[in-house]
């Protein structure tokens, strides 16, 4: 099982508030990595299937926390089952904007025990390797967006968010500051993912294998 466990790809995750730059960290992750002769893989959550498009009607037509809480994790079992378990089955590193972190935040900003959304989410879904938590706050994360705002996105609950994502204790879980110069952000993600590649890099695959 150690073994197994020990040789397979990687997966490194992007979290934190809208507007932090995930997106565009992990493309620039992303891109390096491919450069240096990596396979890289790169997901979203939600994710573009049936699961995802029901949180998206949901998040532009109105929320119902029950209901949202149930689809996120139907739509992470289908990431998992479909993408992110035979990715890491065959060595690749998978970047992932989102995962059950997100889901630990913002549904318990909204009365969720983020402890019960954790535990329902390892039974299924593989642990990360790498937790980049890019913080920036409520406020300066709104002032980024370039769009209309949707149910996920006022300030309040976003506070409420963020107040949990600062509370969260991972092993693998690193704070980087997301108002630093994209630049700078991009050098501290970039001195993580070399540190992971050091560590546990030995069954990674590279492009041409």
């Amino acid at each position: 099982m150690a073994e197994r466990r020990r040789c397979r790809g990687l997966l490194i995750v992007f979290e934190g508030l809208d507007g932090a730059g995930k997106t565009t960290q992990l493309q620039r992750l992303a891109a390096r990595l491919a450069q240096a002769g990596y396979d890289v893989v790169c997901l979203k959550e939600p994710s573009s299937g049936p699961w995802g498009q029901k949180i998206r009607q949901l998040a532009a037509q109105g929320r119902r926390a029950a209901q949202e809480l149930e689809w996120f994790l139907a739509d992470r079992r289908d990431n998992v089952e479909h993408h992110i378990a035979p990715a890491l089955a065959q060595g690749k590193i998978v970047l992932l904007d989102r995962y059950y972190f997100s889901t630990m935040a913002y549904q318990g900003a909204l009365g969720y025990d983020p402890a019960v959304i954790q535990k329902r989410n390892e039974a299924f879904a593989p642990p990360p390797d790498l937790v980049l938590l890019l913080e920036v706050p409520a406020e300066v994360g709104l002032e980024r967006l370039q769009r209309p705002r949707d149910a996920f996105e006022e300030l309040d609950y976003l506070r409420r968010v963020e107040e949990i994502f600062a509370r969260l204790h991972f092993p693998t879980l690193r704070r980087i500051p997301g108002t630093l110069p994209p630049e700078e952000v991009h050098a501290r993600v970039w001195a993580q993912v070399q540190a992971l590649l050091a560590r546990q890099g030995q069954c990674v695959r590279t492009k041409g294998k």
